[in-house]
């Protein structure tokens, strides 16, 4: 099957607005930490930096502890449903030779399945120009594995077409698919075969929208690998937080599941997404007000960043991604009457934290200027603290090698581990609003390698963590 080409509104420079509200961002925020070399204007910014940043942790922590929907009564609700949900596992995927067998082989696996073993869901990937023969793999695969009737090959081709994933979502648009739920994977993602299981007991439970828990294989194999692993550990307690309190919780890359009747009602995919997981969230949230639930019991696992100058690649994009989702939805978002005014306040301040780095930025400024430390050392030390604190309390759903709890001084390391990893942010958020000021043409994307050697020794048995 072929994909048609995107519409010409598909292909868009950057708005001038845009660019004026990325520059005002970065010029005000460091204006602010320049002028926080003055003593009392210094303390009282540092002083109600920490105050919202801990006003809002301490109860985020304390909502995941009750989710919505728990992994217990997804499963009792799917059990008690008489005709479960089906699914589109839809992946866009370029020069992923390498990866794509083993994901046909999980999916294949899956047991999300009829009484008669027939299976309830289908594969859909979108072969977006590949030259390493990315199509036939999977088709190879596919018949290997005995799904070859419920698979299917998009080949996307064309010249001048926008990259990135978004782009190659749109190339299968709900009217493409024919599963109850479309649930996006990456090329490189693993998934346990109750995984399709899991998952549909959250739509069983009532939920529209559900985002997996992302996991990093080899987290173990260095420093990079094992802080990105607690990282997303780190998100997964911000996101399980915000849903739990009514918050605008959000939808992340790999393990998107919607329920196709909304995406379409949504609009579909969107070519010109540079970060189709949070354009998607506001979209839902701003049109019918949905929550993105967060399935702690269905994880998706993916290959880490291997190198900084790759990671850093990555967070530019996530990062203007970020402001580009808030300058185009956000006014929907905060005007929308079907979000209560809590989940607009938790938009703004989930927004407004991207402003963070650049007002660090300036006390650093100021610092080297006028040799008063106190202000930046303030800043950094309320970021990091908080940030470590959120890790500390997260990390409860890890396990050490023998399958119990961490111990108290590894649970310590790594969350002092991932509180330094999220400094990268202080250096990359100012960059991307820079890049964001400075945009006249469309955004290129950034396109990670995948080498498959992540996951080789993959254990199916590992199961998911028990609720705490």
């Amino acid at each position: 099957m072929r994909a048609s080409a995107p519409t010409p509104k598909d292909v868009t420079a950057t708005p001038l607005a845009w660019r004026v509200a990325a520059a005002g961002i970065l010029a005000g925020g460091v204006s602010v930490g320049l002028a926080m070399s003055r003593p009392g204007f210094g303390r009282l910014v540092a002083l109600g930096t920490a105050g919202v940043a801990i006003g809002c942790a301490v109860p985020m922590a304390i909502a995941t502890r009750r989710p919505p929907i728990s992994p217990e009564s997804a499963a009792a609700a799917l059990e008690a449903l008489a005709t479960p949900p089906t699914f589109t596992v839809l992946v866009g995927a370029r020069d992923e030779a390498d990866v794509l067998p083993r994901l046909v082989r999980d999916v294949a696996r899956q047991d999300h399945r009829s009484p008669d073993g027939e299976p309830l869901f289908e594969l859909i990937v979108v072969d977006d120009r590949s030259l390493d023969g990315s199509g036939e793999v999977v088709a190879a695969a596919a018949r290997d594995f005995g799904i070859e009737r419920v698979t299917r090959v998009i080949r996307r081709e064309g010249d001048g077409l926008p990259d990135g994933k978004g782009a190659a979502l749109a190339a299968a648009q709900p009217d493409v698919c024919r599963g109850d739920v479309i649930l996006v994977l990456d090329a490189d993602a693993r998934i346990e075969p109750c995984f399709l299981r899991r998952a549909a007991g959250y739509f069983a439970a009532g939920a529209n929208a559900v985002t997996a828990r992302r996991r990093i294989l080899d987290a173990d194999s260095g420093w990079l690998a094992g802080a990105q692993a607690d990282e997303q550990t780190l998100d997964g307690e911000l996101n399980r937080g915000r849903w739990a309190m009514g918050g605008c919780s959000e939808f992340r890359g790999n393990g998107i599941m919607i329920r196709r009747e909304l995406l379409a009602a949504a609009g579909g995919w969107r070519a010109a997404a540079l970060t189709e997981d949070i354009d998607l969230s506001s979209r839902v949230a701003a049109l019918t007000g949905e929550r993105v639930a967060w399935a702690i019991d269905a994880e998706v696992w993916e290959e880490p960043v291997r190198s900084l100058s790759g990671l850093w690649r990555q967070r530019l994009r996530w990062a203007e991604g970020g402001f580009r989702r808030a300058l185009e939805h956000g006014p929907a978002v905060i005007s929308s009457t079907r979000l209560s005014a809590s989940a607009r306040l938790d938009f703004v301040a989930y927004v407004g934290q991207l402003a963070v780095p650049a007002v660090v930025a300036g006390a650093a400024a100021a610092a080297v200027v006028t040799g008063r430390k106190r202000s930046v050392v303030a800043l950094l030390a309320g970021y990091l603290g908080v940030s470590g604190g959120l890790g500390w309390d997260a990390l409860r759903w890890e396990r050490a090698a023998d399958g119990g709890a961490l111990g108290g001084a590894e649970r310590a390391r790594r969350a002092l581990r991932v509180s330094l990893f999220n400094g990268f942010w202080l250096a990359v958020v100012p960059r991307a609003l820079l890049n964001l000021a400075l945009r006249g043409g469309p955004v290129r994307y950034e396109k990670m390698a995948h080498d498959g050697a992540g996951g080789a020794g993959w254990d199916y048995s590992a199961g998911a963590p028990e609720e705490r």
